[in-house]
């Protein structure tokens, strides 16, 4: 009997243990004695995922647009801030669209919006530019919308001009010497203000370019040129007043927003997943702890409360977040931006307002109440 009751126990520990490792019941048993209670103090702050208004003190903070692709952002010469969203068109046929961008492919059907702000965050002009497969690109060279492929500019940033207007072309039919195209490539190396290089077939190539207030489009097909200079940047995509690079991993930067603060972290429930692994090798498992991340946002003596859904993982890079809880996050502040980039936030000395987001298709305004 004595040896019955022993194989009885022994089988219960290996179920127990069986549960514990591979049926879920270390997550069920840490979920139940999961007793955090926020603390009272924190019980006001609201959920930054609204479209209504928050008033804080003198300031108020609204979310103003929401956008398929990333938000762009930038200030033009004449001090206004211009804004560019995209969206999927309602207004064209459906059954391309629908079809539009399958299996991984470029999405051509996309509505982008233009929005110039004036110094009080006010909306004083905008712009439609409904992409199509015929006519997809135009991007964003300084204080103009340029189309490279079609050839054409315009001027809506500085006066609100629409229309359509030719660059000047040089080379189109490929008949300048070396000694010519490369002379003329290296001046606008050195001289041009924006230009960007786009490579063909070959060694055949073309310069988009403004130079001495005119917009020029250079033909190449020398293979001098074949591996010269690429524009610095990639113009029309990656236009943003929080910094290059934005949403992508940058070095520790622990002042890069003094007037924002994580100053609590609510554990709500422990999640646990399991990875495949091919090949016939041991499939591996992993815990995140789920729940609210709690900020404050200082603007000029007004406190903006607010909280955000976060998820910390156990594994290495972010084990030391999994790890902590509680007012201890705080202390984290600087590895929290660096990691998962949670905020992103932006002033300038001649602006009356500030813009904040959480993600990168989104974009919130914040104003003094008047």
């Amino acid at each position: 009997m004595k040896k019955i009751s022993l194989i009885i126990g022994a089988v219960l520990m290996l179920a127990v243990v069986f549960l514990y490792n591979f049926g879920g019941l270390d997550v069920y048993l840490l979920n139940k004695i999961n007793t955090s209670k926020l603390p009272e103090k924190y019980k006001s702050y609201k959920d930054i995922d609204t479209t209504d208004r928050i008033t804080f003190g003198h300031h108020e903070i609204k979310l103003m647009w929401n956008s398929y692709e990333t938000i762009q952002h930038f200030i033009s010469s004449d001090g206004n801030v211009v804004i560019i969203t995209s969206e999927i068109p309602k207004d064209r046929n459906q059954k391309e669209i629908e079809t539009d961008g399958e299996m991984g492919s470029t999405r051509f059907y996309i509505d982008y919006h233009f929005y110039k702000l004036d110094k009080d965050g006010n909306v004083i002009d905008q712009y439609t530019y409904k992409a199509t497969r015929e006519n997809w690109k135009e991007l964003l060279f300084g204080d103009f919308i340029v189309n490279y492929e079609k050839k054409y500019y315009k001027t809506w940033i500085k006066d609100g001009d629409t229309l359509h207007k030719p660059m000047i072309i040089q080379n189109e039919d490929l008949k300048w010497e070396e000694d010519e195209q490369v002379n003329l490539y290296h001046k606008i190396i050195e001289e041009a203000d924006e230009y960007l290089r786009d490579s063909k077939s070959g060694s055949e190539g073309i310069i988009t370019y403004y130079m001495n207030g005119k917009w020029y489009q250079f033909f190449t097909n020398t293979k001098a040129l074949k591996n010269g200079y690429f524009s610095d940047r990639n113009p029309g995509y990656n236009n943003s007043l929080f910094g290059e690079q934005s949403f992508n991993e940058r070095e520790l930067q622990p002042n890069r927003y003094p007037n924002i603060m994580p100053v609590y972290f609510q554990r709500k429930e422990l999640d646990k997943f399991t990875s495949s692994a091919s090949g016939g090798a041991i499939s591996s498992t992993s815990k995140s702890w789920k729940g609210d991340l709690y900020f404050q946002l200082m603007i000029k003596g007004d406190t903006l409360k607010f909280k955000k859904e976060m998820s910390f993982d156990e594994d290495f890079p972010t084990e030391k977040f999994y790890n902590t809880k509680g007012e201890n996050i705080s202390k984290l502040k600087a590895e929290i931006e660096k990691q998962y980039s949670p905020y992103f936030y932006f002033e300038d000395k001649n602006l009356n307002f500030q813009l904040f987001t959480t993600r990168q298709n989104k974009l919130y305004i914040i104003k003094p109440i008047k």
